[in-house]
C-alpha cells in the first residue's frame, strides 16, 4: 500500500501499539465494516491514541477499542460496546458526506496542529484522510463535527 509521507508518523502510532493496519483488520473473516481514528497531539498534552470500531457481519453490537500510548510499557485500552443504530447512522453519514472520495485537508500546519488520521474499511476497500480538527473547513469540518457528535468515545483525551 502506498502511503503519503505525512501519514507515516500517524501510522507509526498504531504500529507502536501493535495494532494491525485497518485495511488488514477490515479483511478479517466476519468483519462487515471498520472505522479508525488516530489522534496525534502536536504538543504531547495527551497521549497519542488509536480508536478502532469494528462491526461484524452477524447482527451484533459494534465494538470500539481505544488504545492510548503511555510512557508505561503497556498501553491503556478502553473498550466500548456501541449502539448498532448509532454506528449505522454514523457510517451512513460518513458515506453521505462523501468521505470515501475526500482527500487530505489542504493547508495543514504539520508541526503545530493536532492531527487525525481518519480511516474507513470494508472487505477489500480502504480509504483514509488526514485532517487538523481545529482548522478544518468545508467537508473536513463536517467530518470533525460528525466524529465529535456521534463517535465521541473515539476521540476522548486522557491525561497520561
Amino acid at each position: 500500500m502506498l502511503t503519503r509521507p505525512q501519514a507515516a508518523p500517524l501510522r507509526f502510532i498504531a504500529l507502536r501499539l501493535n495494532l494491525p493496519d485497518l485495511a488488514v483488520d477490515a479483511r478479517r473473516p466476519g468483519v462487515a465494516e471498520a472505522f479508525r481514528i488516530t489522534v496525534k497531539y502536536h504538543d504531547a498534552r495527551h497521549p497519542d491514541q488509536v480508536a478502532t470500531a469494528t462491526k461484524m457481519q452477524a447482527y451484533s453490537a459494534p465494538q470500539l477499542a481505544v488504545h492510548y500510548r503511555r510512557a508505561a510499557e503497556n498501553p491503556l485500552i478502553l473498550e466500548h460496546t456501541l449502539d448498532l443504530e448509532r454506528f449505522r447512522s454514523f457510517m451512513a453519514a460518513l458515506k453521505k458526506l462523501g468521505f470515501d472520495k475526500l482527500d487530505d485537508a489542504s493547508d495543514i500546519d504539520w508541526y503545530a496542529s493536532d492531527l487525525w488520521l481518519v480511516e474507513r474499511g470494508a472487505s477489500s476497500f480502504h480509504h483514509d484522510i488526514i485532517v487538523a480538527p481545529e482548522t478544518a473547513v468545508g467537508a473536513h469540518a463536517e467530518l470533525v463535527r460528525l466524529v465529535r457528535d456521534q463517535m465521541h468515545e473515539s476521540i476522548r483525551a486522557i491525561n497520561s
